[in-house]
């Protein structure tokens, strides 16, 4: 009796997941670089998981706004995106940014910004029975990172703190994979404080990491900017099988001319700052 129902209780819980592997597409800080995304779309589509690294929304060198960061929501919705992490410039599109937030089709995850509603603390995937935990966090320089003087509600948290807070309330899982928008420096202190990380995707310094940038036993990649590369990782049992840098071909960029709403928004949060 005792062997039917270990046998019993062994059929409903599904079969063990042993020797399975994970394939991962990603991009970071595309800008609304609507004109570059085909060439992405072969990549993402064949993969398992699509993740974003953050400043999809919103490209300061051409103005954009909300039309165009609904263009390629629908866009990213289309092809099959996970989840993605809110990046600074996302958040410069205001108050729109919360209509976006609660119409996306996935989930974007700032697990240390608070007073944004409709953002997640994190994401929990699975794929052919292996569950997948997604953090995000936004940088720790609050006056780089994030534009105060449009949120003065919101807050950004230490990403280390907040990640061993999180892992604590979080559910189980078999794979964690963060998602940072952030310095590189940054990045790497954030995944030595997380060891238990499979996998740390970054985004916001718009480097083309064509091998992995390990922290301890963290994996750090990244692939560029503006549709111009998208990045491929195998994850299994043990960690990192594979990762190649793809580069699309696309050609983008913005002209001395186009610095200009920089560096006008760079002054205005300068002004703001000193009057705080």
């Amino acid at each position: 009796m005792v062997r039917i129902l270990f046998l019993a209780a062994l059929v409903l819980a599904g079969p063990p997941v042993l020797g399975w592997e994970l394939r991962i597409a990603f991009t970071g800080d595309l800008h609304v670089a609507l004109d570059g995304l085909a060439a992405l779309e072969p990549y993402l589509r064949d993969a398992d998981l699509v993740l974003d690294a953050g400043d999809t929304w919103e490209d300061l060198y051409r103005l954009t706004g909300l039309a165009a960061a609904l263009r390629i929501t629908r866009w990213m919705e289309e092809v099959g995106y996970d989840a993605k992490v809110l990046g600074n410039h996302d958040a410069y599109l205001g108050p729109a940014l919360v209509e976006l937030l609660r119409g996306a089709g996935f989930p974007v995850v700032a697990t240390n910004v608070r007073g944004i509603p409709g953002i997640a603390p994190w994401a929990l995937l699975e794929r052919g029975g292996v569950r997948i935990l997604i953090l995000g966090f936004l940088g720790p320089k609050p006056n780089v990172y994030f534009p105060h003087p449009l949120w003065p509600k919101a807050a950004v948290l230490d990403p280390a703190a907040t990640a061993r807070e999180a892992l604590g309330e979080a559910p189980e899982h078999d794979v964690l994979i963060i998602l940072a928008h952030m310095e590189l420096p940054d990045a790497v202190a954030l995944a030595r404080a997380v060891p238990e990380c499979d996998l740390l995707v970054l985004g916001h310094d718009h480097l083309f990491l064509e091998e992995p940038v390990w922290a301890g036993g963290v994996p750090i990649v990244e692939a560029g900017h503006r549709a111009q590369a998208v990045g491929l990782v195998t994850l299994g049992p043990e960690g990192l099988v594979d990762y190649e840098l793809v580069r699309t071909g696309t050609l983008t960029g913005a002209g001395i001319g186009s610095l200009l709403p920089v560096v006008a928004l760079a002054l205005l949060f300068l002004l703001a700052s000193a009057g705080e």
